[in-house]
């Protein structure tokens, strides 16, 4: 609930950025007849199951995926190590560049992807490891083993 809010707290878009974003869904087929350009910050909270592809975006015909549908918004990635972490780690590039190259036999598009990443997890497996409510029932190689499904980089740690 807390990253949903995370737009509202944000600076107001210009007219430069929301006519940015504006054009970035209609090229996904996103924009609404009644909604013709879009005012607000973006929030994407993709399940754990979405492909790289769909992440990144891509396909016969090169469309934004989910880190350019969150431009100058929120990407919010929940249950974090539930996600590939292939799909994960294509993120790297484009949380450092603000944009992400799709290349394709017939097209090389570039997309803008400035966005805040979110994400969440619990501490363990099980969700109670530190808790004073319940036990952890998890053992220390399942907590590594958890962990250890994110890589430093991805996270913001060396």
């Amino acid at each position: 609930m807390l990253a949903r809010r995370i737009p509202s707290i944000l600076p107001d878009l210009s007219f430069e950025e929301a006519l940015e974003i504006t054009k970035i869904h209609s090229i996904a087929g996103n924009l609404k007849p009644e909604i013709p350009i879009i005012t607000t910050r973006p929030f994407r909270c993709p399940h754990h199951t979405i492909s790289a592809t769909s992440l990144v975006g891509g396909g016969r015909i090169p469309k934004p995926g989910e880190i350019s549908l969150s431009h100058y918004g929120v990407l919010f990635l929940d249950e974090l190590p539930e996600f590939n972490q292939h799909t994960l780690e294509v993120l790297r590039g484009p949380l450092e560049d603000g944009i992400v190259t799709i290349s394709r036999v017939n097209a090389s598009l570039t997309y803008p992807c400035e966005f805040m990443f979110v994400a969440s997890m619990n501490p363990c497996p099980c969700g109670y490891y530190g808790s004073s409510d319940k036990e952890c029932s998890c053992t220390p190689q399942a907590i590594s083993k958890y962990m250890g499904k994110i890589s430093r980089p991805t996270i913001g740690q060396n």
